[in-house]
């Protein structure tokens, strides 16, 4: 071993050797040979060039360049040399860190400390490096999660790369920060001997492997996700991305279906569910209850672009009733179909199980979410498991964050309830930005604003600034505006503001705000899995209203309690700054709605009419946003297209912002579009007005009549709603019927919500029906119901009209509100359901649609004067009325008196006039009536259950009964009764318009028992809690949407005949 040191050295040393007396530099000044000799000097200084192999002492190096290269100087010229050189024998630690990282960064994993030198030919001092790596892993101790940190992986890494995307000069979005430090060279291990790999990895090498999974672990725990992957090699990187994506994929699955189906969940079972052909309902928090599906929503996952159509939620209020006990499994406990939600059962309240916080931990120590060997990893799980036993509260706020992101409004709560007696937990929760997160993953299709009224309840308004504005300087509010600017524009997230990180994708993508698709649907899985970090622009639509709804209730919610936050705050998004004075530009809230308004029209999808931003505007202008508000703005900077050199900002309201738009550029734009933009500027304009200065008349045959008036309206006078206070004092021409109707002083006291002008209170009304009330159901219906017209409202705004002549006003579909501020008088006011808002209602199911079913199969709410409109879609069936109690009347069979029936649909041509149908205080069902075995097989709806839960359940036990009959053939009366067949008057633009079509329409009549009324009346203001139901529309082919209102019958064009049956 000696001999082999003293040799190596003895060929290192005759390599510095002197060639010629040119190599000695004799010529040269004694200054300037210290530089001319300095790398014979340093590479002989730190060298095995001394006694048996070891570095040469000073000593040595000056008896050596003396011999060698006639070159003398005294030992502290050389040491004063050298430190000037900054050489050393020593390595800093700095340097080890240096060496640790540049080897784990390299492709080989078998790259050692022996393919390493440092400047100046500097070897590496292996035993100095091992006490320190073996020093680091002795006192290592893993970081405390940062809240929220595990949450960032939404994107496998073929996508996640690209959200990044490529930077100037870079390989790779992740190849600058920590690259290989210039005093670190390291040799190819291509060029060592062949089979030298073979051995594995040294103890050194297996030290500095566990010293960088320490580290990158550290890099994850604390939210470093872009140090974590600058730190990996290629493959790591793409291996260690990918594995944290599905760990984020498990648990929002788990967070998604929390309290049902399997509680744990495998890679297997999550592949079922994600990756095939299957769609399911988002969660059902208490009170929602899932509806049936537009045309073509349970195909989206067959193709690889979903539906054109959404899902909407209906609120309704919440009525106690008494559950009818489920009939007992006979299949063993744990089988289910994972594809098939229907036979999830509901977990055992009595079972012991993990919390959500203890999911996650186990999961994430355990990695049996995903199939990649642990081992493999190029992080410690057995660290970030220490860590997590460690700090167990950090993991309650990514519980949190999972379970708003999936919509989950009950783990929510129950979470929250868990932790409201630890402070500082919530205190964490809250400094995470929940409303943002909220507002970034709205569901308007399922859960509307029942997440951010969640949050409302258990942790109140986002009341501080610390919570109120993100770290990205976005407030709430703006939250909300990203949320439409994503789903509805093909406008660059950078524009919008360039502090988004990812900076190439907007928070939220992976969620649908019309509920059509999330994280776990397989036609956005395999979109990120091709690549793309983004969601095209065929994927998207037009505002809709169930967008528009959502975000409506969600900001009623915040700014709507007497705890709000100032909602005149100036706004986070499209900063800008001066090119000339370098002047912070930024918008004021209505600024920033005018902005959005803006690039819906410039860079929105197609059929954009800005219906929405008008909605939101004047929603909160109902709760108190300022229109005089005035902001240092320039179009020219927002568009990016100021000149240098001169200053283009003035100070401007939304108004004068909305004016100072070039007219060539409006002009572009869709007539929609455009009367649109002036209406908006029109309801600005009157805002900015003195709100008690006489206006034009309102008209329409809106009642504006004293609440006492017995004789207002056909049906639901104030005095039969019992919901107006006598006993409240009036204050002469302050009143608002709205304080008389719920006795509280909403607009000086309670909420202090601003009184209106009758204009604006009009026009306040009629958008809470017009987003109650309709929903496209077809792709060619139009975007607003014919019952609420742009055309007229501009007419009216502009004082070309003296009244808003709509069919809401004109034909009395709407109910009375408070001409003070546009809220309907409901105690309830500020989320009214469609029945407290309209007149009456139109009922619709699809018969034999989606095979032999109901669509809805329960229906709830329905009052004097509604209709139900049976839509047949398949031939040889009927309907019939029957008795939901199967005590008194056998499954499938109908009662003998007050029943009504459709007669045998065989074809389109019955002329009868419509009926009537008495649904009496029972629930009934509805049955396939002459058809054969089908109510046996479960053709089968519920009408006025109590409530959604009951209907459901009503429904099942009925259909359970049913399954169980001998001889399932229902019977039924000779002949129609109760009700008409209507022939197809016009040509339907759809697809199904060759082919003639009737409806089987009837008007309701009801008597309700006293305890299944009473329950909506004694619902108090105030309450955070809001209750929705959760449905989508029917799937009859039609041109006219689904609507609530009775006075506008949806014309059918379907393609047979079937039958249903109430009983």
């Amino acid at each position: 071993m000696l001999a082999s040191f003293v040799l190596r050295a003895l060929m290192d040393a005759t390599a510095l050797f002197p060639r010629s007396d040119g190599d000695k530099f004799l010529s040269f000044p004694y200054e300037e040979r210290w530089e001319c000799l300095k790398h014979v000097i340093t590479s002989f200084y730190l060298g095995p060039n001394g006694k048996n192999g070891k570095r040469p002492t000073i000593e040595e190096v000056a008896s050596f360049m003396k011999d060698k290269h006639a070159f003398s100087a005294q030992i502290h010229q050389y040491r004063h040399r050298l430190r000037k050189w900054d050489i050393r024998k020593r390595t800093l630690t700095s340097e080890k860190d240096g060496i640790v990282s540049a080897l784990g960064k390299r492709s080989s994993s078998h790259a050692t400390t022996s393919d390493i030198t440092l400047d100046h030919g500097k070897q590496v001092d292996k035993k100095q490096l091992k006490r320190y790596l073996k020093d680091q892993a002795r006192h290592a101790q893993p970081e405390p999660l940062t809240p929220g940190a595990l949450l960032l992986w939404n994107l496998p890494y073929a996508a996640y790369s690209k959200a990044y995307g490529a930077r100037l000069d870079e390989p790779s979005p992740f190849d600058t920060t920590g690259a290989t430090p210039t005093y670190v060279n390291i040799q190819s291990p291509e060029a060592h001997t062949p089979g030298r790999q073979t051995q594995g990895p040294t103890p050194t090498t297996e030290l500095i492997n566990q010293k960088l999974a320490q580290d990158r672990s550290n890099f994850l725990l604390q939210g470093r996700h872009l140090e974590l992957l600058k730190s990996c090699a290629k493959e790591q990187r793409v291996l260690l991305t990918n594995y944290l994506h599905d760990f984020y994929i498990n648990t929002y699955v788990t967070a998604k279906f929390w309290g049902r189906g399997p509680k744990e969940w495998t890679p297997g079972m999550i592949s079922v569910l994600t990756l095939e052909p299957f769609v399911s309902p988002g969660p059902s928090p208490r009170g929602i209850t899932p509806g049936p599906s537009p045309t073509g929503f349970h195909d989206a996952a067959l193709t690889d672009t979903p539906t054109q159509l959404c899902r909407w939620s209906i609120h309704v209020r919440h009525e106690n009733y008494e559950p009818i006990p489920d009939k007992p499994h006979e299949e063993e406990d744990g089988l289910f179909d994972i594809s098939n939600l229907s036979s999830w059962k509901e977990w055992n309240t009595n079972d012991p199980a993990l919390s959500m916080v203890q999911c996650i931990e186990k999961s994430l120590s355990r990695g049996a979410f995903s199939n990649t060997p642990p081992e493999s990893l190029p992080i410690s799980l057995p660290s970030i498991s220490k860590s997590l036993q460690q700090h167990p509260d950090q993991l309650c706020v990514d519980a949190v964050r999972a379970a708003i992101m999936t919509g989950n409004r009950d783990l929510v709560v129950g979470i929250l309830d868990e932790a409201c007696d630890n402070h500082e937990v919530v205190d964490q929760i809250i400094a995470t930005y929940p409303f943002h997160l909220a507002a970034a993953f709205l569901d308007g299709g399922n859960t509307c604003c029942s997440m951010v009224a969640a949050l409302c309840y258990a942790i109140g308004p986002p009341s501080s600034l610390r919570s109120y504005r993100d770290n990205l300087g976005n407030t709430v509010l703006d939250a909300f505006m990203v949320s439409i600017l994503r789903s509805h524009s093909s406008v660059a997230p950078d524009h919008v503001n360039s502090h988004f990180d990812p900076p190439h994708r907007f928070p939220g993508e992976d969620k649908d705000i019309c509920g059509r698709w999330d994280a776990t649907s397989p036609v956005l899985r395999n979109h990120f899995r091709k690549g793309y970090a983004r969601i095209p622009s065929t994927w998207k639509h037009a505002l809709c209203h169930t967008a528009v709804q959502a975000i409506c209730h969600s900001i009623i919610a915040i700014y709507g309690s007497p705890i709000s936050p100032e909602i005149n705050i100036i706004s986070g998004l499209f900063i800008r700054h001066c090119t000339n004075c370098g002047l912070k530009l930024e918008l004021g809230p209505l600024h920033a709605l005018v902005v959005v308004a803006f690039y819906l029209a410039h860079q929105g999808m197609q059929g954009e009419t800005l219906f929405g931003p008008l909605a939101i505007l004047v929603c909160l202008l109902s709760l108190g946003t300022e229109p005089s508000l005035v902001a240092a703005i320039s179009i020219k900077d927002i568009l990016d297209r100021a000149e240098p050199g001169q200053c283009h900002h003035q100070p401007m309201t939304a108004a004068e912002l909305m004016e100072a738009v070039p007219s060539p550029i409006i002009a572009r734009w869709t007539h929609e579009c455009q009367r649109g933009w002036h209406c908006i500027l029109h309801a600005l304009r009157l805002r900015e007005i003195d709100g008690r200065e006489k206006e034009p008349t309102v008209g329409g045959g809106m009642a504006q009549a004293d609440p006492s008036d017995q004789n207002h309206g056909e049906t639901g006078s104030y005095t039969d709603q019992k919901i107006y206070n006598s006993d409240f004092e009036s204050d002469g021409e302050d009143f608002c019927y709205l304080e008389g109707s719920i006795g509280l002083r909403v607009h000086d006291e309670y909420l202090c919500l601003p009184r209106g002008t009758p204009i604006l209170s009009i026009l306040w009304a009629t958008i809470q029906a017009e987003l109650l009330t309709y929903r496209r159901i077809e792709i060619d219906q139009p975007w607003i119901s014919s019952n609420f017209s742009m055309v007229a409202l501009t007419a009216w705004l502009e004082g070309k009209a003296e009244a808003f002549d709509t069919p809401l006003l004109t034909e009395g579909l709407i109910k009375p509100h408070s001409e003070c501020c546009g809220w309907f008088l409901t105690p309830r006011f500020d989320a009214p359901i469609a029945e407290e808002v309209c007149q009456r209602q139109n009922f619709v199911f699809a018969i034999g649609k989606t095979n032999l079913t109901f669509e809805p199969s329960t229906l709830t709410g329905a009052v004097e004067g509604d209709t139900l409109e049976l839509r047949f879609y398949s031939r040889n069936h009927s309907v019939v009325q029957g008795d939901l109690d199967i005590r008194r009347t056998p499954p499938c069979t109908p009662p003998t008196e007050g029943i009504f029936t459709s007669g045998f649909f065989s074809g389109f041509n019955f002329p009868t006039p419509p009926g009537s149908v008495n649904l009496g205080s029972h629930r009934r069902v509805l049955l396939p009536e002459r058809a054969g075995s089908h109510c046996k097989n479960g053709m089968i709806a519920v009408i006025n259950g109590q409530s959604p839960a009951a209907a459901n359940q009503y429904l099942a036990n009925y259909k359970a009964a049913a399954a169980a009959l001998a001889n399932g053939t229902s019977v039924s009366p000779a002949s129609v009764f109760g009700g008409g067949i209507f022939p197809l008057n016009e040509t339907s633009t759809s697809t199904a318009s060759s082919s003639a079509g009737n409806t089987f329409k009837l008007t309701v009549t009801v008597t309700r028992t006293s305890s299944a009324s009473s329950s909506a009346s004694t619902t108090t203001i105030g309450t955070s809690t809001r209750t929705t139901t959760t449905t989508t529309s029917a799937t009859a082919t039609s041109t006219a949407g689904a609507n609530s209102f009775g006075a506008s019958f949806i014309r059918l064009a379907a393609a047979g005949a079937a039958a249903l049956i109430l009983v």
